[in-house]
Order: C-alpha cells, then structure tokens, then sequence
C-alpha cells in the first residue's frame, strides 16, 4: 500500500495549461475514483502518478519520498488501460509472466505468482490461450493479473471497463470491489462514468477543467455537493436546477425528493403540474413535469398518478446556490431570505 501526495503540481503541453498548482491526496488503501468529463485533466493526472507524462512543475510523493523523477518501472505500481494492452501473439501465461521475466524473477517464483493471481482472477483455465480466444471480460482479467504479479503497492487504472457491454461492466466492477479488498492496496481509478464512481469508491474527486471541484465519499458528495456544477454532474437524472424568483441565485432538488399525489398537501412547496412523459425504470417511474413553462423530473415508486398531479417539496430537501455556482449554506445571511423566496417560485 501507499500514499500519493500531489504537491503543486501544474501540467502543460506548449501554451495549454491542463493543471495548475494542483493539491491532492490518496490516501493509503484507499479506493479513489477520479470522474470528469472528457478533457477534465483526470487522465492526464493519472498519468502524471505513472510517470508516463511527467508534470511540468510541482512534486509527487510515495509515502512521502519524491518520486516526481523516477522512471515509470522504479515507481513501485502498475497501470491497467482502457484497451487492456495485452500481446496478442503471446498466451495468457507469456503476457502475465512478461513483466516478470524482465526483471529476472525465478522461474519457480513466476509460476507460483502466475497460479496464485489467475486463481484470484478465475482465469487459471485460460493459461493457454491467445487473447483472441477470450471475451472482453477475460482478457480485462488478463489484463489486472499482468499488473497483479508486480505485486504494486499502488494500482493505477483509466477507464478499464468502458470496453465492456453493460450487463460485463456491472459484473467487473463487483470483482474490482472484491479484488480491492482481497489486496487491501490502493486503487486509483479513472472514469466518466459516475455509476462507476458511485459504486466502486471510498472517494471521489470530481474535476472539471483542471480544477478538483469536490472531493468526498459518495454519499457526501451526492447528498451535499457543495456547488452547483457537483449537484448537476452526480446523479442521474440531475438534479432540478431553477432561478429563485426575483434574485440572482438558484435552487436545486433531487427528483427522488419530489413528492407527487392527487391531492394538496402542507409541504414547504407545492405546485400543480402536468405530466409531460412517464418512463418505467424497473422499481421506480421516471416523470417530466410541466408547470408555469417549466420542466422538471421526478422519480417515484408509484405510477398511479392522474395527468394533472401536484408536486411538494420539503424545506430541508432544497440546496441553493449563488450566481457563480457556489453552494448557499444555512449559516449564510442571505439562507433565510432566498429559501423564503423559493416557497412561492
């Protein structure tokens, strides 16, 4: 296991700055999901750790000795890419034990390493043959063993799983899960997919444009984001985001927060509105709802519902933001007032 410590650092490619004077700790044993959109600078981070696109300025630690030099093969971790990188003319075994043979392990020590991970793996059976002869899921099992046999103390991995079909991705991320906990080693993951993150981390640092926006467990960060650009990226659908009447800000609700039935009720907000769509998800019922020209989602166990229903809110299910996207806390002197403005929106 490790603790990598990103000091300062900026990252350039000629007059692009994709991270500047960035601060970032991953804590040891610690599952860390980093999630953005496309060109977010997650990658580019994880590669920095690597040492395969070293930064421009700044340090990186390992347990706190400097490593911000050292080549990626003395780094002590291993990387597992999106395309798997495998050799296709080499055996299952040839690409697990390659890595190994390069640094002179003996022979009896790769065979004991190679039968112990693809145990773990559940790929003992396929030692044989070439990557052309497995399915996506084996070969991302190929893939983790490669790195496994090392035996880092930090794994690094971008977008491991974003080749698979969804019912194999859902599938992978439960051995992930498994596999972390069995290695007990610290996991740094890529993503752009927030079902990802959600399920697999202890934490998640949430980036846009270069800048750490939120870094948290993803109950915290889904619950109390603390902008509004956290509160729109995480979930799905969205959060509602609307402007507070007579004022710059804004307030936002999750559509599992909305309450909907036939009938009035003494919620802090209440609005009559039209049902737009309905959309069965299994257990729940996604709606869009139409009032006073304005959209919103809600999510409901219930599909009983007349095509004309209200919908409530309570106080304490509303988060409100300020002009530039900062979070609005209730110990903020303007709380009181913008929250009272929002009950008749």
């Amino acid at each position: 296991m490790a603790k990598i410590e990103l000091v300062k650092v900026t990252k350039r490619f000629g007059n692009t700055t994709v991270l500047e004077n960035l601060d970032l700790t991953i804590e040891d044993g610690e599952f860390t999901v980093l999630i953005g959109a496309s060109g977010c600078g997650k990658t580019t981070l994880l590669r920095m750790i690597a040492g395969i696109g070293p930064q421009t300025s700044g340090q990186i630690l390992m347990d706190g000795v400097d490593i911000s030099d050292l080549p990626p093969g003395k780094r002590d971790l291993a990387m597992v890419f999106q395309n798997y990188a495998i050799y296709p003319t080499m055996s299952v075994r040839e690409n697990i034990e390659y890595g190994l043979k390069n640094k002179k392990v003996p022979t009896a020590e790769r065979n004991r390493l190679i039968e112990e991970i693809s145990e773990i793996l559940g790929i003992a059976d396929y030692l044989k043959r070439r990557p052309s002869q497995l399915s996506g899921g084996q070969r991302q099992r190929v893939a983790l063993a490669r790195a496994m046999v090392k035996k880092p103390k930090v794994f690094l991995m971008d977008e491991p799983l974003s080749n698979l079909d969804a019912k194999l991705r859902a599938h992978m991320r439960v051995e992930l899960i498994e596999l972390h906990k069995k290695l007990n080693t610290t996991f740094v993951y890529v993503t752009h997919d927030q079902v990802e993150a959600m399920s697999m981390a202890d934490r998640i640092i949430l980036m846009d444009k270069g800048v750490i926006q939120q870094e948290d467990s993803p109950s915290v960060i889904y619950n109390n984001p603390c902008n509004r650009f956290t509160a729109q990226f995480i979930g799905s659908p969205q959060m509602n985001i609307l402007k507070v009447p007579d004022t710059e800000f804004f307030f936002g609700f999750r559509p599992e927060k909305i309450e909907l039935s036939n009938e009035k009720s003494d919620k802090f907000v209440q609005k009559k509105a039209r049902i737009v769509t309905k959309e069965m998800l299994g257990s729940e019922t996604l709606y869009q709802l139409y009032f006073d020209n304005i959209s919103v989602m809600a999510k409901s166990l219930s599909e009983r519902f007349s095509d004309e229903i209200y919908f409530s809110l309570n106080r304490e299910d509303i988060l409100l933001f300020d002009k530039a996207g900062a979070r609005i806390y209730n110990k903020d002197n303007r709380f009181a007032d913008t929250l009272e403005k929002v009950r008749g929106f």
